[in-house]
């Protein structure tokens, strides 16, 4: 456990002895200023203050994830894996908005690559809990109002590309927040497939979870967050 006012701040942790990790990642252009603390994969944004970027960057993105991610990584927990050797990919996630209702989403963010290394960084599979009003995932929406097998639904689903790199987003309806979710990544791995939608990459690197932010806010908690890997 541990509590920061500091930009990017970084920890291990661990839950049930899995080993995860945390980031403050207040990458964005207009941040300003943070104070969160952590107790293993859960975390508390106390307070969070800048504003959006005029490329529509978050002031950032405060997660806690399994795997490689960005130029970071965590402790054994299963990830980086080839999707070939992945029976299934399991995460649950809970989290609590205390009534905050700025511009913020809740989403997993997973990354996939053709290597297990960040070098080979392909593409975003992004799973949105929360659809904030005057934000959207990147690209259009190509499909809204869909089932996504085992996943209770439904999800809007957005096409297109950060940093060049594709990103395809499962959104729920705006006004529709999931505060809680237990899910198996690789259906919606193959649901993308079924749609014929491309998501490159024959390797999940991580599955991380936190909130996009666009506007200042206190309080927003994440309150439990698993990975399982088989």
């Amino acid at each position: 456990m541990g509590a920061t006012t500091d930009q990017y701040t970084m920890s291990d942790v661990k839950r049930n002895d899995i080993s995860y990790r945390f980031m403050a990642n207040g990458w964005g252009p207009g941040y300003v200023s943070q104070s969160i603390n952590w107790n293993g994969t859960s975390f508390n944004v106390e307070s969070l203050q800048g504003t959006q970027g005029s490329n529509y960057e978050p002031i950032g993105y405060p997660t806690a994830f399994c795997g490689v991610y960005s130029s970071s990584r965590s402790g054994e927990c299963g990830l980086p894996k080839p999707i070939a050797n992945i029976q299934s990919l399991r995460t649950g996630w809970r989290w609590m908005a205390n009534g905050n209702t700025a511009a913020y989403n809740a989403a997993y963010d997973i990354w996939l690559s053709n290597t297990d290394s960040i070098s080979g960084h392909s593409a975003f599979l992004m799973v949105w809990l929360r659809d904030p009003a005057g934000a959207q995932p990147a690209g259009s929406a190509k499909f809204r109002q869909v089932e996504v097998a085992h996943a209770p639904g439904p999800w809007n689903i957005w096409v297109g590309t950060v940093g060049g790199k594709p990103c395809i987003s499962y959104a729920r309806q705006e006004g529709y927040d999931s505060p809680e979710l237990e899910i198996d990544v690789m259906d919606f791995v193959r649901d993308a497939a079924a749609r014929q939608i491309t998501l490159p990459g024959s390797t999940i690197l991580s599955v991380a979870v936190g909130f996009e932010i666009w506007s200042p806010l206190a309080n927003l908690r994440s309150d439990d967050f698993y990975v399982q890997v088989q």
